[in-house]
């Protein structure tokens, strides 16, 4: 099993290097041996909770102007939610904004 490089690791090792055409071979075992950003992603139990909590804070700050409509039921001693219509765009707006905010305070 080869050990893998990141894309820096590999410009340092061909800048270093003799000034030199490259084989066809060569070019294609630096790429077996790269080692992109995107395989060291990980998403851990505390970026889920921390992620939850700013969307759920992110849905509450909207407070009724996520609600487009309701329809409720007065009984005696009773009112009951028959049916809610719920603004599907003022929720994704700020479901985008708390994860655009979240990525923006972790970024390394």
């Amino acid at each position: 099993m080869q050990n893998k490089i990141t894309i820096e690791e590999a410009v340092k090792q061909i800048s270093e290097g003799f000034s030199s055409i490259y084989s066809k071979d060569d070019v294609l075992h630096l790429l077996s041996v790269l080692e992109t950003k995107s395989n060291e992603f990980e998403i851990t139990d505390e970026m889920v909770r921390t992620l939850s909590d700013d969307i759920a804070e992110a849905l509450s700050n909207e407070g009724t102007d996520i609600v487009d409509d309701y329809e409720l039921t007065m009984n005696y001693k009773e009112v009951e939610l028959d049916s809610i219509d719920l603004n599907e765009g003022k929720i994704k707006a700020a479901v985008q904004d708390a994860l655009e905010n979240y990525i923006d305070n972790n970024k390394s």
